[in-house]
């Protein structure tokens, strides 16, 4: 414990010398686990499980388990996870049945795995990781430290920074949807000749599909993270650290600032642009422009605050009809 306390910059909290050797769901733990509580029903439960110590926040004093106090719980969790419940080793090596195209080349070393595609002139960086069956396009480039889950489809001319998650499924760099209605109304296919950027410490989630742009780039700014079944189209700008939550939408040409946060269903219409800081709750649809740190939810996005209020109106609304119907009746 007290090593451990030591590597997430904590304090002991009792006994220092328990001994720890994973990291368990609190009504799954064993006596030599460590349970995360980060708040008192949790803490509560955590003192009365099997439990051998318990990681807390600087607001908690655990009584009857040895624990580690932190000032941020989240961070320290994440660190405990990776001390204590390291990945399976990686194979180093290029599977015999992966198919390399001309001109391929590989860092070292690199883990390539069964059924592999690597188009040619493909660069790929040290410690890159290939999961089975992904197809990685002619030309494009991985760097150093990235990890393409099995079955990811990554298209021609994609440039994929350093340390880059990529989850199984995803689909990077396919065509716009773009189309020219013809004179009888048929749709005309826009080709698509630009590529995807995706810069150091991105994450791309499971079925999650980053469109290439009509020209230029589609580009996810440093440290951006991408929930599964995201939807990001050909030509959209996406900032530095910006979150995008499972299901969320973000049509063509759309612009997203720094550190702003989509949440779940969230939804940015064509050549909208998202201010630096800005939060998009849930299902909201933003069909203009919203200001650096503004909050806006509904459809169509507004303040939050005056989405709140016309909930509240909306809510009241039946009683209100009631009356008003009353009133009628009554010849007033």
């Amino acid at each position: 414990m007290r090593d451990l306390a030591t590597l997430l910059g904590g304090e002991v909290l009792g006994e220092g010398e328990t001994e720890v050797a994973g990291v368990a769901e609190i009504e799954a733990a064993g006596p030599a686990d460590l349970v995360l509580a980060v708040d008192e029903r949790r803490l509560q439960a955590a003192e009365g499980s099997a439990a051998a110590a318990v990681l807390v926040p600087a607001a908690l004093a655990p009584a009857a388990k040895p624990a580690v106090r932190v000032p941020n719980v989240r961070l320290a969790f994440a660190a405990a996870l990776d001390v204590l419940m390291p990945p399976e080793p990686i194979a180093w090596e290029v599977h015999p049945s992966a198919v390399l195209g001309r001109g391929v080349r590989l860092g070292s070393p690199v883990s390539v795995g069964p059924l592999v595609a690597i188009g040619d002139e493909v660069t790929l960086g040290d410690r890159v990781v290939i999961g089975a069956g992904a197809a990685i396009g002619r030309g494009t480039a991985v760097g150093d430290d990235s990890v393409i889950a099995p079955n990811v489809t990554v298209y021609p001319g994609t440039v994929i920074g350093r340390r880059v998650r990529i989850q199984g499924g995803a689909v990077i760099g396919g065509d716009g949807f773009g189309y020219a209605r013809t004179p009888d109304g048929r749709h005309r296919k826009i080709p698509h000749h630009g590529r995807v950027v995706l810069e150091d410490d991105v994450e791309i989630g499971a079925n999650a599909t980053v469109d290439r742009a009509t020209l230029g780039e589609t580009r996810i700014g440093r440290g951006t993270k991408i929930d599964n079944l995201v939807m990001v189209a050909h030509n959209v700008t996406l900032g530095e650290d910006v979150i995008v939550v499972a299901q969320s939408g973000i049509a063509g040409s759309a612009r997203v600032g720094n550190r702003v946060i989509i949440a779940a269903q969230g939804g940015v219409a064509d050549h909208a642009t998202v201010g630096d800081g800005a939060m998009v709750h849930a299902r909201a649809g933003v069909t203009k422009d919203v200001p650096p740190g503004e909050k806006v939810s509904g459809f169509p996005a507004r303040s939050h605050q005056s989405a709140l209020r016309v909930e509240a109106t909306l809510r009241r609304l039946p009683e209100l009809v009631r009356r008003l119907e009353r009133r009628l009746r009554e010849g007033r």
